[in-house]
């Protein structure tokens, strides 16, 4: 039997071996981008792929934008695409050139269509997803959403978001209503019913609500970033979610990449 006389010597030949065989793995499946056509009934949705490298299916990360979406979160995507793991960015229904009307619930539904595209096993062969490991991660209403949508499917496995916007708490408050109004009406890139808009959220006030999926969502693992107090009282109550409070702008414009640090070790605890 042969015996090695230097340790360190195997282990140098060890390292060097597997660092060949990832390097001739990336170079052989590299990483790719792609825009994505999905259909949602007659309407269609613009999404664009950012996919990581090395063969393999991967879990794969949706990113839910706010409204009206000016922030993208494309910092987000690169980070946890150099960490091997695909990354999914689209534009809801009715906003910046997805066909359809902007509607919460439109918001919700997209998010599923999303996941049942690439749950297909044809294209999650051809795009390398792991179609029973989704990750959900929102900003401001794109929190809401994430919440919501995420909570009862079970392919969604974690839901991180920040700056989560409540929907339900302004449908109980005037003033919040007739603010959210105002700022529809001047949203031009959205194809939007300011008065529908609003009437959907007053008649569905308990349904777009995240607390009435507190059980559900007790069995996500969730992280959730704030950049003040204002959401704390009702994300307490969501049972083992992380709450991370950030003295920052609603967009986290100057903390950037600690919460994208963060994001990134808790994806892999």
């Amino acid at each position: 039997m042969m015996k090695y006389q230097n340790p360190a010597l195997l282990i140098f030949i060890l390292l060097y071996g597997f660092q060949l065989n990832a390097q001739d793995d990336h170079q052989n499946h590299p990483a790719t981008s792609q825009e994505i056509i999905i259909s949602i009934g007659n309407d269609s949705i613009a999404g664009y792929g950012l996919f990581a490298s090395g063969a393999g299916k991967k879990e794969t990360v949706l990113l839910l934008h706010g409204l009206p979406g000016n922030e993208r979160n494309f910092d987000v995507a690169q980070e946890l695409r150099r960490n091997g793991r695909n990354v999914i960015f689209f534009n809801y229904r009715g906003t910046w050139g997805s066909q359809g009307e902007f509607m919460y619930s439109n918001c919700i539904e997209d998010v599923t269509k999303v996941l049942d595209y690439f749950s297909v096993p044809a294209h999650a062969d051809r795009y390398n997803v792991k179609s029973d490991s989704f990750v959900l991660f929102g900003h401001s209403m794109g929190g809401g959403v994430a919440l919501i949508s995420g909570a009862e499917d079970p392919r969604v496995k974690k839901i991180a978001i920040y700056s989560p916007y409540n929907v339900a708490l302004a449908a109980r408050d005037p003033q919040s209503l007739t603010g959210a109004r105002n700022h529809l009406k001047s949203l031009f890139m959205l194809k939007v019913d300011p008065d529908r808009f609003i009437g959907e959220l007053i008649d569905r006030t308990d349904e777009y609500n995240p607390l009435t999926y507190q059980k559900a969502l007790s069995h996500k693992k969730l992280l959730i970033f704030d950049e003040n107090e204002r959401n704390k009282e009702w994300i307490d109550q969501l049972d083992g979610a992380q709450y991370i409070l950030m003295k920052t702008d609603h967009a986290f414009s100057d903390k950037r990449l600690e919460m994208i640090d963060r994001v990134s070790e808790w994806l892999e605890e």
